[in-house]
């Protein structure tokens, strides 16, 4: 039947008509397909050989930037090491000249109990007034040196921290009469015994007391109080000087800092005081602070121990 065949024709023709649209789109537009996957892939790597160039120079500048700071580093580590040596070297070498000045200046005085006359008296007091502040300074530099050398200890041996107290402000109690201020000192009914070092811890109350009488305006007042509660011991210094502004706190504990509150009595010290006695508190254990209300308002530091043996650094 002719239909049949018209049939089969279009059939055939639609088939072939589908493989060559199936053999234009493989041949062409494939090929055209990869052509751009392989243009897009050769700029991804080119990409990538940037990139990696531009990381191998990041990487070569950070390597010389770390080797800048080793050395820096180094360097750092061998002045601080000579800075130490010349602080210890300093202490020490002036100690013996300062005491042969100070030997001479009482045998002077004691030679003559008149002083060979008014002035004489004046100058040989101010002569051993100066060594005994310069000794005080050496000192200072001698703690220094030990702590940042590693050589700083504490010696942790049983005593009754109340007669510290006394102690201590029995001889502070010669600077405030001079200067007219009135150290009151607040008696704890109860015994406290502790294992400590007992000279590092007075040096500690000493420099607390000592700041707060050398602070406190003329016929100001200084207190001192202390108190247990648990295991642990609390002793406080408060005085009713300029006060301390709270920028001020964050840095009043750091070596040779000092306070801009009065530039006077910057030339009476190295700025060191704080922060040794922060070095002893926290060997034994402990903690170190200052309270403030702002300038004008006084200011009361204080520390806390542990009153146990354990506590105390060997």
């Amino acid at each position: 039947m002719p239909w049949q065949l018209v049939v089969v024709y279009i059939v055939i023709i639609a088939s072939s008509l589908s493989l060559l649209t199936y053999w234009i789109t493989k041949k062409f537009v494939l090929r055209k397909m990869n052509r751009t996957i392989m243009k897009a892939e050769h700029n991804y790597q080119q990409q990538i050989a940037s990139l990696q160039q531009q990381l191998s120079g990041k990487v070569t500048v950070l390597e010389g930037m770390v080797n800048k700071l080793r050395l820096s580093n180094q360097e750092l580590t061998r002045l601080n090491e000579i800075r130490s040596k010349f602080m210890s070297i300093v202490a020490h070498d002036l100690r013996q000249p300062l005491s042969s000045i100070q030997g001479f200046a009482s045998v002077l005085m004691m030679d003559s109990p008149q002083g060979g006359g008014n002035n004489d008296q004046i100058a040989l007091n101010n002569i051993l007034k100066a060594t005994d502040n310069m000794n005080m300074l050496m000192t200072d530099l001698m703690d220094i040196s030990m702590m940042e050398s590693g050589r700083f200890k504490m010696d942790g041996q049983p005593f009754t921290f109340n007669t510290l107290v006394d102690d201590v402000v029995t001889l502070q109690a010669v600077n405030a009469q001079k200067k007219g201020i009135f150290l009151q000192k607040y008696d704890y009914p109860i015994t406290i015994p502790v294992v400590a070092d007992r000279f590092r811890l007075s040096q500690v109350l000493s420099n607390l007391i000592g700041n707060a009488i050398k602070f406190a305006p003329q016929g100001g007042r200084v207190e001192v109080s202390f108190y247990e509660e648990g295991d642990t011991l609390t002793c406080r210094v408060a005085d009713n000087g300029p006060g301390i502004l709270h920028t001020e706190k964050e840095k009043i504990f750091l070596k040779f800092h000092q306070s801009d509150n009065d530039r006077n009595l910057k030339k009476q010290g190295w700025g060191l005081g704080l922060s040794i006695a922060q070095e002893i508190v926290h060997a034994h254990g402990g903690e170190i602070g200052v309270e403030s209300a702002g300038l004008g308002q006084g200011a009361m530091f204080w520390f806390r121990i542990p009153k146990t043996p354990a506590a105390v650094a060997k």
